[in-house]
């Protein structure tokens, strides 16, 4: 499916445009996306030509504002607020799209009953160069084409049967990212700790992790069958692998960073359904 947004149809109104939802529109726009054809409800939002910006969502309803897609992208706990000033605005011609962590389809269709579709969204910050991954569910009538070809720019797109294991991926892909820098971070403190320059340590980690994870998509192999070809008995790598492997040490973490950040996501959804 082409990527291209310069034949995308539809008024687009973002409520909300922080770090995530800037980087989706961003691309979007970089994808040939009309400014005309958007609208932000957000005082904080940075300026973009050709798109007019409200600071509240009373100001764009006075201006006579209408929209064919709808994307939340504020605070989940802000959800009953925004619902109560927005929920008249959605009729069953309009995509209410989601990305608020923690908000079920089902809350989404209990404040926006009239929608045509509710489509929860989980993209991650690399959608900010068209490589991010963008996991989707929805109920009602979703135009799953166009909502396929509005997500496709961001990168890969994988559409899910349901949100059930929608928390774990807001944990998996949605703050996997944030992960990885850190991982990264980590990597070059613990070169620039056994000698490297900081500079150096944090230049050969960017590209020793770019290269592997490049190396890795392009392969078509399975990580472990990669670690085999690097290390080799009674080498280096084994010698560090032995640090990583032992007990089992390093997935345990894994887990329970993912496990802490999914029950924070259901956390929110409490918040958000004033259960918190």
């Amino acid at each position: 499916m082409t990527k291209t947004l310069r034949n995308f149809s539809g008024r687009i109104l973002l409520v909300g445009c922080g770090n995530m939802a800037g980087a989706m529109l961003d691309r979007w726009l970089a994808a040939g996306l009309d400014p005309a054809a958007v609208a932000i409800v957000d005082p904080f939002a940075t300026p973009r030509e050709g798109i007019a910006q409200y600071a509240a969502l009373g100001e764009w309803i006075a201006a006579g504002g209408s929209a064919d897609w709808i994307m939340l992208g504020m605070k989940p706990q802000q959800l009953g607020d925004v619902a109560d000033e927005l929920g008249p605005q959605v009729g069953n011609d309009v995509h209410l799209l989601s990305i608020l962590a923690g908000v079920s389809l089902t809350d989404l269709a209990a404040r926006f009953p009239e929608a045509r579709a509710q489509v929860r969204i989980l993209p991650n910050l690399a959608a900010r160069i068209g490589a991010g991954v963008s996991a989707v569910a929805s109920l009602g009538r979703a135009d799953d084409k166009a909502v396929t070809s509005l997500l496709k720019p961001l990168g890969h797109v994988t559409a899910l049967a349901d949100d059930s294991t929608m928390d774990l991926v807001t944990a998996f892909t949605g703050s996997g990212p944030a992960f990885v820098f850190r991982l990264i971070e980590a990597y070059a403190s613990a070169g620039e700790r056994l000698g490297l320059s900081s500079d150096d340590a944090l230049a050969l980690a960017i590209a020793t992790f770019g290269g592997s994870t490049a190396l890795l998509a392009d392969s078509g192999e399975k990580p472990g069958t990669l670690v085999t070809q690097v290390a080799s008995k009674g080498g280096t790598t084994q010698a560090g692998l032995d640090v990583l492997d032992e007990g089992g040490q390093l997935v345990a973490l894994m887990t329970n960073v993912l496990r802490a950040a999914r029950d924070r996501g259901r956390e929110l959804a409490d918040i958000a359904r004033g259960e918190g």
